[in-house]
């Protein structure tokens, strides 16, 4: 392991507990602090008046314990003053309701004035702390696009969208004609005319609505590009990251394209939160350290493991003894070579009261404290390989905005869907790289394609290519079935210009709703399938499982077609457990 601490926020307790605080810090077997984060006012608590004089001290004081310094650039709440004096800087709803004072992540980091301080107050620390040898990192920000975040319809993001479309478009004429606003009279004149895509009576033009989450991914990823570029001015010795938050797959942008701006990714690890009953499974636990891995393809760092109970309002489930230790330990096996548990201590005031650390408001130590002390010392003597895998899940931004623009089913949940794949190889022991579609996967032996709706030609060409030389590809429903801009394809069969791959071709479809089953069989094994109903017409391939007492009549439910020296299987629905388990026991010879 490289470092094992704790976050650490002595700025809500002052200076009084901290010399007291370090020493049972490296009584846990800690060697590293995570600070700063949410502490915009201690280091500028007047604007342009900037004050180390705090985290100097506390960092002097670790330093003599031998502590290293995860140093965090606080820009994930706006000090009071800098909502007062510009509260043009706050994010706006799609109703117009732009957020209070009072909460983080309220401002919108499209806006100049918010970006002027932040990356201003980022390039002062590292001016600071540039020849500061405590420090092994930087943090930029704070799990970018929580809680809504990522989310912004103000004037700024109207205004950059549009300029954003004319970078992407030659003009406006190209984009009607692709878009196809001839539809319900929506031609455009001009790029100024185009309007965000707030919620209106009937559905928006899904052309326009991709285009919005792309640029909402950019503007995400430009932010974080800034502030790593910001501390990159000053301090050129330590790495830039950042900590992307659990539910990062489902947030309306690419983490790939923000990890491309970082030097390491980092990630917090929420088995389980506030008002939950139970915390993730195993499996699903495992797949969400996989995806933060695939961001870069490296080791990550976890900066917020959870011990103790968490909540804002609501708590719930509380880890019980040696659980939390047990979730720390496996995230080891997935690639993380540094950890940090969250928190050190809980604090008394404030909208985290809930959320409960090593220590709670007694500041007794007791189990939680001395299980972090067991996990640090069986973490401290591990080697931390990088996990080898010859089975790969591709992750499409588009393909999944697609899908949560238009979901088709009221039961369909992308992530969901990909973790019900990715059981089937973590109950077999085997890893699993998730890679961004813009990857190349032709080293794995296996590559499944979760639900990729959107997909370009260059996608497809790469496709058969890769099995043609001997891979396996596994397709869902829905695959290819639109272009580039989010359009149905006119005059092909689905799946769109693959169906040689596949040996099958979509004959019919219909969406399950909640409740609703369709009955199959794989073989003697009758089973059924959920979400979606794709019956499928067979040209070459051969069928492993049929739909059973269709009205539609006699079609497939999967396929397994050999193109070349390798496989492509076409998965027509979400198959129950069983059905999803002969599946891949054939999918899976190669493995």
């Amino acid at each position: 392991m490289k470092y094992l601490g704790v976050d650490y926020y002595p700025e809500q307790w002052g200076m009084d507990l901290v010399d007291q605080d370090l020493n049972d810090i490296v009584e846990l077997g800690a060697n590293a602090i995570r600070i700063g984060d949410f502490a915009w006012d201690r280091f500028e608590p007047e604007e342009g008046k900037y004050d180390f004089s705090f985290f100097d001290e506390v960092i002097e004081k670790a330093k003599k314990r031998g502590l290293h310094i995860l140093m965090c650039v606080p820009t994930a709440t706006v000090p009071s003053w800098l909502y007062h004096r510009y509260p043009e800087i706050m994010n706006v709803n799609e109703y117009g309701y732009a957020q209070p004072f009072g909460a983080r992540r309220g401002h919108c980091f499209n806006n100049d004035i918010y970006l002027e301080k932040a990356t201003k107050l980022a390039e002062k620390m590292a001016e600071h702390y540039r020849d500061e040898e405590a420090i092994i990192a930087w943090q930029v920000d704070n799990e970018i696009g929580h809680e809504g975040s990522d989310m912004c319809w103000c004037e700024t993001c109207h205004r950059k969208f549009i300029s954003y479309l004319k970078g992407r478009y030659q003009d406006i004429d190209e984009l009607n004609q692709r878009w196809g606003t001839s539809f319900w009279t929506h031609t455009y004149g001009s790029f100024e005319e185009i309007p965000l895509p707030k919620p209106s009576f009937t559905a928006q033009n899904p052309s326009l609505r991709l285009e919005w989450e792309r640029f909402r991914s950019h503007s995400a990823a430009d932010f974080i590009g800034k502030m790593a570029d910001a501390i990159r001015r000053y301090d050129k010795k330590h790495p830039v990251t950042h900590d992307f938050e659990g539910g990062t797959i489902d947030k309306h942008f690419s983490p790939f394209e923000i990890a491309k701006k970082l030097d390491f990714v980092s990630y917090n690890n929420y088995p389980v939160w506030g008002g939950q009953p139970a915390p993730m499974s195993d499996s699903d636990l495992a797949f969400s350290v996989d995806f933060a891995r695939g961001f870069r393809r490296e080791k990550i760092w976890v900066t917020e493991a959870i011990m103790g109970q968490q909540g804002h309002n609501d708590i719930g489930y509380a880890p019980k003894p040696d659980e939390a230790k047990r979730w720390a330990l496996s995230s080891l096996d997935h690639g993380v070579e540094s950890l940090f548990f969250f928190r050190y201590r809980g604090f008394t005031k404030g909208a985290e009261q809930f959320c409960f650390g090593i220590l709670d408001a007694d500041n007794v130590k007791r189990r939680k404290y001395y299980e972090t002390q067991s996990f640090f010392k069986e973490a401290s003597q591990r080697d931390i390989e990088y996990p080898k895998s010859d089975v790969c899940m591709v992750y499409d931004y588009d393909s999944k905005s697609s899908m949560r623009i238009q979901r088709q089913s009221d039961v369909f949940n992308y992530e969901k869907e990909c973790q019900k794949l990715y059981a089937q190889l973590y109950r077999r022991g085997l890893n699993c790289d998730i890679i961004d579609s813009s990857e190349d996967f032709g080293m794995y032996s296996t590559v499944i394609l979760p639900y990729m709706i959107v997909m370009d030609d260059g996608f497809k060409e790469r496709l058969k290519k890769y099995v043609k030389e001997g891979g396996t590809v596994v397709m869902t429903a829905r695959t290819a079935w639109k272009d580039i801009d989010n359009n149905l394809v006119f005059n092909e069969r689905m799946p769109v210009g693959l169906t040689d791959l596949t040996g099958s071709m979509v004959e019919e479809h219909e969406s399950l709703l909640s409740g609703q089953k369709s009955s199959c069989a794989c073989g003697d094994l009758e089973g059924y399938g959920t979400v979606f109903e794709e019956l499928l017409t067979v040209t070459d391939a051969e069928v492993l499982v049929d739909w059973k007492d269709n009205p539609f009549g006699k079609y497939a439910a999967a396929t397994r077609n050999r193109y070349g020296k390798g496989r492509c299987y076409y998965l027509g629905t979400s198959f129950d457990e069983k059905t999803l388990d002969r599946l891949f026991d054939d999918i899976l010879k190669k493995a």
